[in-house]
């Protein structure tokens, strides 16, 4: 629960709240998502890459936008997760998603890990309007660090074409095993070293925060760098160089009260929310 944050944390202990990315997995059965709460899980996005049953993405793929936002299944989606007391994500779905779940939503929601339209123009990156719109219901976004996301990163033709090459050569590497995904690994690695990428850095990353909380405030931004997905860039690659993003702010004038906010509070604050509507269906 959003209580047990502070104790653990008093205690000396970190903890980990589970969240589903990508809620395909339910199929036609929304019971399912009564499961997973019950498994622990605590905020649950409709949606990834793809448009799928309940709601259309922001990379829709072959299906194209179907919905038009969410589904008749994602209305009820959204209802469903209000009654367990889960914290809507909508990362990865498309801006008409996105405005529907604010809409629908009868708690705040999160974008676990986006961008704002007003630094960089991207799919994955949300408009200024539609922003404060989700600040004004409560909600957060927590900025994501992934490099493509953050500003136009043109590759050299030398680097794209032994990276197509690669490809070419191995096929999808989600399909490979065991020697043959490390033997990938390694040929990727050595094109890194031949053909260096061009990175996003640091402050790029925090170009987006700051503009972030200019735009809605401490109350509405955290910080999600989506490692896992492709995240990080030139000068933030893991977590020991979190530190960074809490010197530089205060630098920039933040306190720690407003550090406290943005290095999960907000994210309890969502919540807690999200358990006292659920506790307010049953009076």
């Amino acid at each position: 629960t959003s209580a047990d944050a502070a104790r653990i944390n008093a205690a000396g202990k970190k903890i980990v709240y589970l969240s589903m990315e990508n809620s395909y997995e339910l199929g036609e059965d929304l019971s399912l998502l009564d499961s997973f709460y019950k498994l622990g899980v605590r905020m649950a996005g409709p949606v990834h890459n793809g448009t799928n049953q309940l709601a259309d993405s922001t990379n829709p793929g072959p299906v194209g936008a179907k919905w038009g936002g969410l589904s008749p299944m994602g209305r009820d989606y959204v209802k469903r997760a209000n009654e367990l007391g889960i914290i809507l994500d909508g990362s990865h779905a498309s801006d008409a998603t996105i405005e529907q779940m604010i809409d629908l939503s009868a708690t705040p929601i999160i974008l676990s890990h986006h961008g704002c339209d007003g630094v960089y123009e991207h799919p994955r990156n949300l408009p200024d309007a539609l922003l404060k719109k989700m600040a004004a219901k409560g909600g957060v976004i927590h900025m994501n660090a992934l490099g493509a996301f953050l500003k136009d990163l043109p590759q050299s033709p030398e680097r794209m074409a032994a990276m197509r090459a690669l490809r070419e050569k191995v096929g999808d590497p989600d399909d490979l095993v065991g020697e043959a995904y490390e033997k990938f690994l390694d040929e990727r690695a050595a094109i890194n070293k031949q053909f260096p990428e061009n990175r996003a850095t640091f402050e790029d990353y925090m170009e987006q925060i700051l503009y972030a909380i200019k735009l809605v405030g401490v109350d509405h931004v955290g910080f999600g760098a989506d490692w896992d997905g492709g995240g990080g860039v030139a000068g933030y690659d893991d977590i020991t160089m979190l530190p960074k993003i809490t010197d530089r702010l205060l630098k920039a004038g933040y306190t720690e009260a407003d550090l406290q906010k943005m290095w999960g509070g907000n994210v309890v604050r969502l919540l807690k929310a999200a358990e006292d509507y659920k506790a307010s269906l049953k009076k």
